[in-house]
């Protein structure tokens, strides 16, 4: 029975937690909002004053080059310009007027969310008569701008810079130009980091390019030299990368390999990594040479 009352328990806390979140991300907002203020002359619900039309104009422009906006109109009437159901059709007629001139201007009436008449509703809460144009003879229309849907996620389980979707090995560090894929037929010759002499790896990996080149006179080679962002400024990375191509050609010719069969020598800086360089093995990985056999 405990068993049971804790699995219950536990579905209860989840489902409460996927409803919260859920609610959460319902209650998001959809559209941005913008209100703009049209005014009206005391008593008065026509559209004939230069600063009315002026304000509904502006609206207009926006609607016309933007298809996807909608709008709301409400309407407002001051308490000092007549009874309780005068001040309701007169806010509702200038909320009224307005949808017509918006219609007329070629607007099509789905665009129009809502249209309300509020009455006296906020006249009761504004305290100067000086200021009743500018609070309550008026109209508002509150234009609706949808949000646009958040950009896609961006999946890059190698972190080589190309999207998963777009990536042939999505799962190992590639460059672009070979569809995300590293490029395999690369001999790596290691390097410390920040350093260009020959270790005990790297003689090791030479010393077998060498083996191989005087079993097969017929292959010849091309040398890369390559570092990482992390081993300076691009100025030393250009250094490192050099020395370490040119180190690997030397010895590659003091164990008799002439240098006729090196087709060619570069330096690459940090252009090209072979790792996201995400832990000191990844650095590591980035400082070295290439070696390419290349067979006639």
């Amino acid at each position: 029975m405990k068993l049971i009352r804790c699995i219950l328990l536990f579905c209860f806390v989840f489902n409460f937690f996927d409803v919260i979140a859920g609610n959460i991300i319902d209650s998001l907002p959809k559209t941005n909002k913008d209100t703009v203020v049209i005014p009206f002359e005391y008593k008065q619900s026509a559209l004939y004053q230069p600063f009315t039309l002026l304000a509904i104009d502006s609206v207009i422009n926006i609607l016309l080059k933007n298809d996807s906006v909608t709008l709301t109109i409400n309407g407002y009437a001051h308490v000092d310009e007549g009874t309780d159901s005068i001040c309701y059709y007169l806010s509702l007629n200038r909320a009224l007027v307005i949808k017509d001139y918006v219609l007329g201007r070629g607007v099509d009436s789905s665009r129009i969310f809502s249209l309300k008449g509020w009455g006296h509703f906020r006249s009761f809460n504004r305290k100067t008569n000086n200021e009743i144009l500018k609070y309550n003879c008026r109209a508002e229309i509150m234009l609706n701008y949808p949000i646009p849907p958040p950009p896609p996620l961006f999946l890059d389980k190698d972190e080589d810079g190309i999207a998963d979707s777009e990536d042939k090995c999505p799962e190992e560090y590639g460059e672009l130009i070979n569809g995300g894929c590293p490029n395999k037929d690369a001999i790596i010759v290691p390097f410390d980091v920040q350093q260009s002499s020959l270790n005990t790896i790297t003689y090791r990996v030479l010393d077998s390019v060498i083996m191989l080149l005087l079993n097969n006179p017929a292959i010849s080679i091309s040398i890369d030299g390559h570092a990482y962002k992390k081993e300076g400024n691009k100025s030393v990375c250009d250094r490192l990368s050099g020395e370490r191509a040119d180190i690997v050609k030397n010895y590659l010719l003091s164990r008799h390999i002439t240098g006729s069969r090196i087709n060619s020598v570069k330096s690459l800086g940090y252009a090209h990594p072979i790792t996201a360089g995400r832990n000191p093995a990844e650095i590591v990985r980035n400082s070295r040479a290439e070696i390419f056999l290349i067979r006639h």
